[in-house]
């Protein structure tokens, strides 16, 4: 389990990084996007979830939840073995690998295709910033980056 120091540089999981799979009876399944930055050992720390907590995405006992690394080189299946308005206990934490990317995104030197934790995007070289974002695929993300560039004129 990490320590508070260390709990305090980690962002909460935000309720809008949580997608619903199902809804039973007794339990349901999510999907949760981790934000930058996490590694599967903060899992462990009950309070990342407190914004969750607070919202209509709340894990309750029995939940079972399915985590993805922001770059997703991981993920982890779990169950939410203990939980309040504050805070949600994983337990049977199962982490598995995720094989990197056989093929690479779009560099041309300039611009570049990246991944956005949630979809594509277009960030400029020089400056890190984003100039395009919301593509569902890599290939989408690349039309994004042609039209950074003006078109020729006939």
């Amino acid at each position: 389990m990490t320590n508070t120091a260390e709990t305090a540089k980690l962002p909460e999981i935000q309720a809008n990084s949580v997608s619903l799979q199902a809804a039973g009876h007794v339990w349901k399944e999510v999907l949760v996007r981790l934000p930058d930055g996490y590694v599967a050992d903060d899992l462990k720390e009950p309070g990342i979830w407190a914004k969750v907590q607070g919202s209509r995405w709340s894990l309750r006992k029995f939940d079972k939840v399915l985590v993805v690394a922001f770059d997703e080189s991981w993920c982890a299946e779990a169950r939410v073995v203990d939980a309040d308005q504050k805070k949600a206990v994983l337990g049977g934490i199962k982490v598995i690998s995720m094989p990197a990317r056989f093929d690479a995104l779009l560099n041309d030197g300039t611009y570049r295709v990246v991944w956005l934790g949630g979809d594509y995007g277009v960030e400029r070289i020089r400056d890190g910033h984003i100039v395009a974002r919301g593509a569902v695929n890599p290939q989408h993300a690349e039309r994004l980056l042609f039209q950074q560039y003006p078109s020729r004129a006939a």
